[in-house]
């Protein structure tokens, strides 16, 4: 007995040193297996955290518990790229059990239930609740410069239509970035290329807009980006077909290697500010 006590010690004491290790100098961006939805961790090497959407359910907490830090029950940021069921959902339980720092939302509105519930919740958790624009800057890791950056909306958006009006940026830590797109159309898109240069949306990693429907990734905008990864989110066998063919072969021309959620379930990339792979 005294030695099995021993032993349970020593892994208590030598497993946070192991995490520690494992994380120096590392951004981690954990696309989570939610099913048809998006969400997406992601932590900066010091630890600082933010959610990138929260799927359409339950899910998300399980998804959690296997990517954050044992006991950890705070995250700085929650952003919520469109107030459509399948991106804040999941959300309504995490403000329940983690203390949040902030939420950022583009402006766009939903009537339903369940976003009244996560309405009542982000009032109930008295967190800064704020209004993405194109500028804003999210500094998550001060030491490190990593941070995101709104690109859109760039405007008023609240009478758009939800997907038009989603939160697009880039999160960016040293020489690697990630572009973020939510459920962002085409005609979003086409802002974009018309408003910043080829340098602003280059990027390693593409969130893929609106699960991989034939609405989002125009040829141009892949292009603009030119991912190494594109990453799909989106659930088996899903009712929307996603992804669909036409994104697929849009990609595909592009050189993109092609991840998806509904095939291979939770995707972990990695990146130490200078060459960012798979984990």
């Amino acid at each position: 007995m005294q030695r099995m006590r021993t032993l349970l010690v020593l892994i208590f004491i030598l497993l946070p040193l192991a995490f520690c290790d494992a994380q120096e100098g590392v951004l981690t961006v954990a696309f989570l297996d939610v099913g048809q939805g998006d969400a997406i961790y992601i932590e900066a090497p010091n630890g600082n955290q933010m959610i990138i959407d929260g799927g359409p359910g339950m899910a998300l907490l399980s998804e959690l518990e296997k990517v954050m830090p044992f006991g950890d029950r705070t995250i700085d940021v929650l952003m919520v790229t469109n107030p459509d069921t399948d991106h804040y959902a999941g959300f309504v339980e995490v403000l329940k059990l983690y203390d949040v720092g902030s939420i950022v939302e583009p402006g766009t509105r939903s009537e339903t239930n369940t976003y009244a519930v996560f309405d009542e919740g982000v009032v109930d958790e008295r967190a800064p609740r704020l209004l993405a624009r194109k500028g804003m800057e999210i500094l998550l890791d001060t030491e490190n410069s990593v941070a995101f950056r709104v690109l859109f909306p760039d405007q008023d958006v609240s009478a758009w239509a939800r997907n038009e009006g989603s939160i697009m940026g880039t999160l960016t830590y040293g020489e690697a970035k990630f572009m973020f797109t939510g459920d962002s159309t085409i005609r979003t898109e086409n802002i974009l290329l018309q408003s910043n240069t080829k340098d602003v949306l280059d990027s390693d990693v593409l969130k893929v807009g609106h699960h991989g429907s034939r609405t989002s990734s125009g040829d141009e905008f892949v292009w603009a980006v030119s991912p190494v990864f594109s990453v799909i989110s989106d659930g088996k066998e899903n009712r929307y077909g996603h992804p669909h063919t036409e994104t697929l072969q849009t990609l595909t021309r592009h050189g993109s290697e092609i991840l998806r959620t509904d095939t291979e379930g939770t995707i972990t990339l990695v990146s130490d500010g200078k060459t960012t792979w798979r984990k």
